[in-house]
């Protein structure tokens, strides 16, 4: 069996546009939020922990069915034997660079055979480009997913691991991964307790926009591979108010935000 994996649910729709019914897996995670437990968690504990950090931050999702979810999807990957082999279609972006390290940190423990797209290009928008890009695949080495299981490890284990990981792992066959793992240290808080997303939209309501829809909007044109989604960039924005760094003020369509 080959099992498809993708970024995301829009990814996932266009390429059933595409015409392919093979078996198929949606990465229905993100790991720029929450806390991120370090690699010697066991599955069922980083889970567990897992599922209470999404419901935290998305309390109307179940926790229980939080958990069988991530548990479902992480025994999919975990459960391919070496008849087996898994094709991952993902971008460029920080959000897909580390859920991919997360993923193939996984498959590291499997014996079977991963290929790899890895495109800066929105799959949900390009359902031509599936049968394309399926026939260049590349097949990763041992070498590669063994590079990707250290990168997620220095992810869960902190900034001074980012570093070292950056400083001392030859990344040019994955020039994306070493982006984003640069961009992703640029998160961890300044000496004002800041990271840079928080810096962008301090930025983006100084120069005069307000509105929520269009303070997303704006923060895209910071990032050389946008990554963020709105619901992330709508809690941001609720941190900075509780931070007493922003006023929020009751819009007839939507909240408008400004400085204090």
């Amino acid at each position: 069996m080959q099992l498809n994996i993708f970024n995301g649910d829009c990814a996932y729709d266009a390429w059933r546009k595409s015409g392919e019914t093979s078996p198929a897996l949606i990465w229905r995670e993100s790991y720029l939020e929450g806390r991120l437990p370090g690699p010697d968690v066991s599955l069922e504990e980083f889970e567990q922990i897992r599922a209470e950090e999404l419901h935290r931050l998305m309390p109307e999702l179940n926790f229980e069915k939080l958990l069988n979810f991530l548990r479902n999807m992480d025994r999919t990957i975990t459960g391919l034997s070496k008849e087996d082999s898994a094709l991952l279609w993902f971008d460029a972006c920080m959000y897909d660079q580390i859920m991919l390290s997360r993923v193939l940190f996984l498959l590291n423990d499997t014996p079977a055979a991963v290929f790899l797209v890895c495109e800066d290009v929105a799959w949900g928008s390009a359902p031509e480009l599936f049968a394309k890009k399926k026939g260049e695949a590349a097949l990763l080495s041992r070498d590669d997913i063994a590079l990707y299981a250290a990168a997620w490890k220095a992810v869960t284990e902190g900034a001074d691991a980012l570093k070292e990981f950056l400083a001392t792992r030859k990344t040019d066959r994955f020039p994306y991964l070493a982006k984003a793992l640069a961009r992703y240290l640029q998160e961890y808080p300044d000496v004002d307790g800041l990271g840079r997303s928080e810096r962008q939209l301090l930025e983006i309501i100084r120069s005069g926009e307000h509105t929520g829809s269009g303070i997303f909007r704006a923060l895209g044109k910071y990032e050389e591979y946008p990554f963020m989604g709105d619901t992330m960039c709508w809690r941001l924005l609720e941190e900075l108010v509780e931070k007493g760094l922003l006023s929020i003020r009751p819009g007839q369509d939507e909240k408008t935000y400004y400085l204090r």
